[in-house]
């Protein structure tokens, strides 16, 4: 049953993906408009947790974060340009974390550790690059569709893992 749900969602995720790419401006708005929404509702549960918190200081930084969730929200639904922006700072963020980390392994002891290490670095600027190409909508939602794709396909190709092990027991 789980293998069936793995390819439904496999195939899901790979269709998906093609209308991303087919249709890149209405997709990106979509997106948009859902984290918009799912950010609204998050600052809304911050919120109400504020008036639950076991300090003052606490309270009003729970406050101070829910209004900004909020806000963040409304404009997510109202402006696809925000949303480009905060995809490509998230791309570029994360690139410079695996490219320090990349940096950081480079000093392991073996082989292993400085192949890690050169594969941080390569990926780290990978996604650097990635990040400068986000701003623009086309190339975001390719971005958003090759992943959905690559999901779909790795959640496919689960299902003949789990098969292979079902035959070895």
């Amino acid at each position: 049953m789980a293998e069936t749900k793995n390819v439904f969602i496999g195939i899901l995720a790979v269709i998906l993906g093609l209308i991303v790419i087919l249709f890149p401006l209405i997709s990106v708005s979509t997106f948009s408009v859902i984290a918009g929404v799912g950010i609204i509702f998050l600052g809304i549960w911050i919120l109400a947790q504020s008036f639950k918190a076991k300090s003052l200081a606490a309270g009003i930084a729970d406050l101070i974060i829910a209004i900004f969730a909020i806000m963040l929200g409304i404009v997510f639904i109202g402006d696809i340009k925000a949303f480009q922006f905060f995809s490509s700072l998230a791309l570029y963020i994360v690139g410079l974390f695996v490219a320090l980390s990349g940096l950081t392994s480079l000093s392991g002891e073996g082989t292993k550790g400085k192949a890690i290490g050169i594969l941080g670095i390569i990926l780290g600027v990978l996604f650097i690059v990635m990040g400068t190409y986000a701003y623009n909508p086309l190339v975001l939602a390719a971005i958003i569709g090759a992943f959905l794709i690559i999901a779909g396909i790795m959640e496919i190709f689960d299902l003949f893992g789990a098969m292979n092990k079902k035959e070895e027991n």
